[in-house]
């Protein structure tokens, strides 16, 4: 029997928006798309079964910045990622889906990889109203190591006091949310579009999200 789910953030609780489109509504210069662009392809780079540690969000920022000819001030950068989160568009029902769980008695948490301050995107969440439902929030730039790693997954488990047997996560990251969670011994809910073609104990879509895990939450509590 689960007594708690972890959530992922990004594609699996909100949409995410596009950091290239969130730079040019921040930076007036004509470079803002390419470098936004650079700066997602770093960040997409760090998804790999090998990845652990989180690095330096302002590294990889004033490296794409340095690429295009431009300086890049942290001031900036923070007003990027500020943007970035205000474009995420939370998936319908997501509000009503964690305050059911509650509900049922359930541990809720989220673990997140970010690249940027962690508190930048806990403001978000809390903005969203979607912080008071968790039991406990780990991101990745608050505690330098990033999902596959197991470190990552021990963090949240510790602040929930289960063991990972009795969790369930859900994400919509191959490697980092199922392999890495698989890795751990928790079970698997993988958001995709692809739902024949996984190694995840379960999957879902974001349009049945909300009913699916509800459906798999309340199966595992009557075993």
């Amino acid at each position: 029997m689960y007594k708690a789910i972890v959530f992922d953030f990004g594609n699996t609780l909100a949409q995410s928006a596009s950091l290239a489109e969130a730079l040019k509504a921040v930076v007036d210069v004509d470079k803002a798309i390419v470098i936004g662009e650079s700066i997602e392809a770093e960040i997409a780079a760090l998804y790999k079964p090998d990845q652990q540690e989180q690095p330096d969000w302002k590294v990889i920022w004033d490296r794409c910045f340095a690429a295009a000819g431009l300086a890049f001030q942290e001031e900036l950068g923070r007003q990027h990622l500020e943007r970035f989160c205000s474009l995420n568009q939370t998936f319908q029902g997501i509000p009503e889906l964690l305050s059911e769980l509650k509900h049922r008695g359930m541990k809720l948490g989220l673990l997140s990889n970010v690249t940027g301050p962690y508190e930048i995107f806990q403001k978000d969440l809390e903005h969203r109203g979607l912080a008071k439902y968790f039991d406990a929030i780990v991101w990745s730039s608050a505690i330098g190591y990033r999902k596959p790693c197991s470190l990552a997954f021990e963090a949240v488990l510790a602040k929930l006091g289960v063991d990972p047997k009795e969790a369930l996560m859900v994400g919509d990251s191959e490697i980092a949310d199922i392999e890495g969670a698989a890795k751990v011994g928790m079970a698997t809910v993988w958001v995709t579009s692809q739902p024949n073609k996984h190694t995840a104990d379960y999957s879902t879509c974001p349009q049945r999200l909300a009913t699916d895990v509800l459906s798999i939450a309340g199966a595992a509590r009557l075993k």
